[in-house]
């Protein structure tokens, strides 16, 4: 049976084999910095999910990387795309008149403010840190732009895809369990909780995307037919070499590094406990000093004994601590270096301006993160830019218009 033909429900369950080591690693990454970017099997959410580790430095580290990328794709008070027009065309239509091609650039300004306000009311920015920590720490994820209401981001857990050779999608599908049913979705037998297929295929002899779902192994709803630059689901994620059958996140690179901050992040707090800990021998054999005379005295009493019968514990570990010590913190040295820990170059002001953001995004392309703003500015900051263009129903009829996003927007 050809994939495109398949049932949602039956694509997803033969994709779903081949997603689980991808899954164990994700719960392994998890483990040792944000533990409910992933559920285990049996978890829920009264399981306390910070149990699992022994330290917050590597979260610290997910959620600054995080924090830079969303500031990065979406920055505040500035806009992370904008409208250009086609050069010769322009020229054509205005015939040089200064006063034509002003007034294009304001109808571009206005439609670009209209849809950056757009994308603020529907508060896509927390969408994106949401789906960028996935990213980095889980793995990949399928956007959903609902019309109107921002992003629903599809985790690893329920998603499935078929990679071409390109590692891009030929065909995707997430499962959603629902207490409701969507509009226009109906069924013969009601539950309390319903699981809803739903696949988007691509077909190459249309060059459309066909999208269908399914409950229980029965098709509900319509069919749908999207144009490409139309379809409303898109794949997301970090790191694809020929052979994966998903994208790796950024974290699996250090993830040796970020398990030894765990463990000798639990070595040396124990040990530190440890050693603080304060025992004082007593010598009562000569009867010179009682154990009730040391117990009971306040700082600056005058007891009867001689000091040489009071022994404090001592452990005699602390080069042994220096050592693990000074371990901890190269590992923590290189992980900043690795997940941009360097402080940020935005200041904490009313208006950020587009250079400061361009520094932050030249600081993600030159570094070990090297291509992924490129990566995402194409694969998302222009998706979402069009599918809100096309809520807004903006459109450009007497000039070819293309979006800009990334470090040529800015």
């Amino acid at each position: 049976m050809e994939d495109d033909v398949m049932l949602p429900s039956e694509f997803y369950s033969k994709y779903e084999t081949t997603r689980s080591q991808y899954e164990t690693r994700a719960e392994d990454i998890a483990e040792v910095s944000l533990p409910y970017l992933i559920r285990t099997s049996g978890a829920s959410g009264s399981t306390q999910m910070g149990a699992t580790h022994n330290q917050s430095f590597n979260g610290m580290l997910v959620n600054n990387l995080k924090a830079k990328i969303g500031m990065a794709i979406l920055p505040p008070r500035t806009s992370s795309f904008r409208f250009a027009p086609d050069t010769k065309a322009l020229l054509e239509l205005t015939g040089g008149s200064v006063e034509m091609n002003a007034a294009i650039q304001q109808e571009l300004s206005f439609n670009q403010d209209r849809v950056n306000a757009e994308l603020e009311i529907q508060q896509i920015r927390s969408s994106v840190f949401d789906f960028a920590a996935q990213l980095i720490a889980v793995g990949p994820v399928i956007l959903e732009k609902v019309e109107k209401k921002g992003i629903v981001i599809h985790t690893l857990k329920n998603i499935t895809a078929k990679l071409n050779s390109r590692g891009e999608p030929d065909a995707m599908c997430f499962m959603e369990e629902l207490t409701n049913l969507p509009e226009g979705i109906t069924v013969e037998e009601e539950k309390e909780i319903y699981e809803l297929y739903t696949m988007a295929a691509y077909d190459t002899e249309s060059d459309k995307w066909v999208v269908t779902q399914d409950i229980g192994g029965e098709l509900v709803g319509e069919e749908l037919i999207y144009e490409t630059n139309k379809l409303p689901y898109k794949y997301l994620g970090w790191t694809w070499m020929p052979g994966d059958d998903y994208h790796r996140p950024f974290a699996e690179d250090y993830y040796a590094d970020m398990l030894q901050i765990d463990r000798l992040g639990a070595l040396n707090t124990q040990g530190a406990v440890v050693a603080a800990k304060v025992l004082l021998f007593v010598n009562q054999r000569g009867g010179r000093t009682r154990k009730k005379d040391v117990a009971e005295s306040v700082n600056g009493d005058i007891v009867d004994g001689d000091a040489a019968d009071v022994t404090p514990l001592q452990l005699q570990k602390n080069y042994d601590f220096q050592v693990s010590n000074e371990r901890e913190a190269t590992i923590k040295r290189e992980l900043q270096k690795a997940f941009l820990d360097t402080g940020s170059v935005t200041r904490d002001a009313e208006r950020v301006t587009a250079a400061e953001i361009e520094i932050m995004t030249r600081q993600l392309e030159s570094s070990t993160l090297a291509g992924i703003y490129s990566k995402m500015s194409l694969q998302f900051s222009k998706w979402i830019v069009e599918m809100v263009m096309d809520e807004l129903g903006i459109k450009f009829e007497s000039i070819e218009v293309d979006v800009l996003t990334g470090l040529d927007a800015l």
